[in-house]
């Protein structure tokens, strides 16, 4: 009868996101107190039952229950209270449960499949064409060899067959939980961590026991990226199929407790600019700044640290670049992701030859970009020579964006003044326009992004020697709020070259700012694609899209 009960609700909290509904998924648990951190734990329902009636109240250490991507075959992802974890959570993938016959007859399908199984690549429509053919396969073979496997239990078969030959493996749950920002292996016999978008770092119950069974993980996560990953070249950074950033090492030459992976899991829907709005990254003041500036083609850079959001906000503020404006975009892994028809998306390419010979740099792409004339330059990240050849381009007339790692905007132009990049301090005053300081900070128990300063460059001091800086933007921590400084060199550069008086440009601001506040208030703006419809619609006709949200004062 307890059982009974907590499968209603345990069914309740999988049809909707338990982290959406904190105060729901609390009263709505699960108990597993299997601690095996050697592989994925397992869920079935006599087990649950047993454990649940012996002791209930361990149904107390889980704080939320979800689905994953896989529907048909009962696969969960559980937050629970561990005081043995580091932070004291553990993230739990419960997955189905194999006997131990079941186990052993499912060792002997995967090495005859890796023998007998043949695929014609130009036969496979689509991943699930893939699967179904596994599966077809899978019951061929039971059949054909007279396997003792259950046909009920042919569902379980199936869900390890596809996870480790058509998918990413032990990690592919992982995969599918829209919530973790980032995977994290940093070894053998160490549990991988995530960070979630609510409860931020914790260790899983998944690892890797041994280095063998890692490094061939490793090559084949390099080799669904389309990369080679070696003991000659260690180190790779790539991006997997799905869009998601990884970075792979091999061995122990170059990490010494084993081959590690690290993979940044990008949301399906890009985060907009709308999203920042409402998480309060930026405010609709910002916003309406930016999109000012980037329609009119002036020039900028946004610092931050690490995993502060650099490239999110270049990505979200891109969608206010004029959509008939040629964009090419320069990256080492392709992350930006634009509504433009009219982008060419660059990568540059790495080589594996001792001369370097194939090899293509962000530089070389840069130089190529200037011969495709474009409107709109972005480089992903400045960290090279690529700075000087990329302020030249501005200087030509080239407006561009790209991100930099800095912590504040002192530190970011002492970067680009300093090797590698030695751009000239004359070069930058006349073609770099503002810098954007985007930060990851802690507020209270949970951390957040915010955009700290946007700083626009006024001129140099030939006293001192350092370029002068105006404040157009600061946080106030103590509010929470962006204050404007009241003042915009960059407002009088567009009014002249415009030849708009102070008050137009003011209107023109005002209206993108009630656009920005009508979408981030509407419940039918929610995916990226509603978020582009309206600004192509805004840039269509500004006082007509203001008048049918009837925003006009």
């Amino acid at each position: 009868m307890k059982f009974d009960i907590l499968k209603d609700k345990f069914k309740k909290v999988t049809k909707s996101n338990p982290l959406a509904d904190k105060k729901q998924s609390n009263k709505t648990t699960l108990n597993n107190t299997a601690s095996n951190l050697e592989e994925p734990i397992i869920f079935d329902e006599s087990s649950v039952k047993q454990q649940i009636e012996s002791n209930s109240e361990d149904m107390k250490n889980f704080i939320t229950v979800s689905k994953t991507g896989y529907e048909d075959y009962g696969v969960y992802a559980a937050i629970m209270r561990d005081p043995t974890a580091k932070g004291g959570k553990r993230y739990m993938i419960i997955e189905p449960s194999l006997s131990e016959k079941d186990r052993e007859n499912f060792e002997r399908l995967r090495k005859m499949l890796m023998v007998e199984l043949s695929v014609d690549l130009n036969d496979i429509e689509s991943r699930t064409n893939a699967e179904e053919r596994l599966k077809k396969k899978i019951v061929s073979m039971i059949q054909k060899y007279g396997l003792d496997i259950r046909r009920r239990d042919y569902s379980k078969i199936f869900y390890y067959a596809i996870r480790d030959f058509t998918r990413f493996g032990r990690i592919d749950p992982l995969m599918h939980d829209h919530m973790i920002e980032e995977i994290s292996c940093d070894g053998t016999k160490i549990p991988l961590y995530i960070w979630h978008r609510e409860f931020e770092s914790m260790p899983t119950n998944v690892m890797f026991n041994d280095d063998m069974q890692l490094e061939n993980f490793v090559r084949k996560l390099a080799y669904t990226c389309g990369k080679h990953v070696s003991v000659a070249n260690p180190i790779v950074d790539a991006t997997l199929p799905d869009g998601s950033r990884i970075n792979l090492t091999l061995g122990h030459e170059v990490t010494k407790r084993g081959s590690t992976f690290t993979i940044r899991h990008f949301k399906e829907d890009p985060i907009t600019i709308i999203d920042l709005i409402r998480s309060n990254t930026v405010s609709s003041d910002v916003a309406a700044y930016l999109w000012f500036l980037v329609e009119n083609k002036l020039t900028m850079l946004i610092a931050g640290g690490t995993a502060s959001g650099k490239t999110t906000t270049l990505n979200a503020i891109s969608s206010f670049i004029t959509p008939s404006n040629k964009i090419v975009s320069i990256e080492d892994t392709p992350e930006l992701n634009l509504p433009h028809e009219n982008w060419i998306p660059s990568i540059s390419r790495q080589t594996f030859t001792d001369g370097g010979m194939g090899e293509i740099t962000q530089f070389d792409l840069l130089r190529a970009a200037l011969r495709q004339r474009p409107d709109i330059i972005i480089v992903g990240e400045t960290r090279g020579r690529e700075a000087h050849t990329l302020f030249q381009a501005m200087a030509t007339g080239h407006g561009g964006f790209s991100s930099i790692h800095a912590d504040s905007i002192k530190s970011c132009i002492t970067r680009l003044t300093s090797i590698p990049m030695e751009v000239p301090k004359a070069l930058l005053i006349t073609t770099l326009n503002a810098i954007l300081l985007q930060l990851k900070i802690r507020m209270g128990d949970r951390s957040v992004r915010r955009v700290m300063q946007i700083s626009e460059i006024v001129g140099y001091d030939e006293k001192t020697g350092e370029i002068l800086l105006s404040d157009v933007f600061k946080w106030d921590a103590e509010t929470d709020k962006h204050k404007f400084s009241g003042k915009s060199i960059m407002f009088d550069k567009i009014a002249a070259r415009l030849g708009l008086t102070k008050e137009l440009v003011s209107q023109e601001l005002s209206k993108r700012k009630s656009a920005l506040e009508w979408m981030a208030s509407s419940k039918d703006i929610q995916k990226a694609k509603e978020v582009n419809a309206a600004i192509m619609e805004f840039y269509a006709n500004p006082d007509r899209f203001l008048e049918r949200k009837r925003l006009l004062t």
